[in-house]
């Protein structure tokens, strides 16, 4: 049986990791860096919303991604982490959930993707967006990239 992965990269991760004009783009993508020994999974839906971003045209981040360039930097992607995701009664379980909870808005992706990586055992999921995250997964160890790469620097 293949090694379970370290960590859940977040949509929001793998946005900045593929969009060279993205903000975080350069401490996304030192993740990846030389000799780097993680292994990384991605929940199936980030799929869908990072593909869903990059080829967004107008408003906030115009990346501007033509439907190939899109899809080539997925499998890129898709060729150096494990792909992970919920059944349907997952899913279903984890929106109703969400909603007993008084859950409401996007905030229901970032449900998803967290129990994906709880579906999986995954312990630590990595994002931008480390605070929202924490609070929908206290159990969870969660961190931003380069606090990820802080606690892994050697000496």
């Amino acid at each position: 049986m293949a090694a379970r992965a370290e960590a859940l990269l977040d949509s929001n991760v793998l946005i900045a990791l593929l969009a060279e004009a993205h903000q975080h783009h350069d401490a996304s993508i030192a993740l990846f860096a030389q000799g780097r020994p993680w292994r990384f999974a991605v929940a199936a839906h980030s799929y869908a919303e990072t593909y869903s971003m990059l080829t967004r045209k107008g408003g906030p981040a115009p990346f501007d991604f033509s439907p190939a360039q899109a899809w080539a930097a997925l499998e890129s992607l898709r060729a150096v982490t494990d792909l992970v995701g919920l059944s349907p009664a997952q899913t279903l379980a984890a929106v109703r959930g969400y909603a007993e909870g008084g859950g409401v808005g996007p905030r229901l992706y970032d449900r998803l993707i967290g129990e994906a990586a709880v579906a999986h055992g995954v312990p630590h999921i990595v994002t931008w967006n480390a605070a929202h995250m924490r609070g929908l997964f206290p159990r969870l160890a969660v961190s931003t990239p380069v606090e990820f790469l802080a606690a892994r620097a050697p000496g």
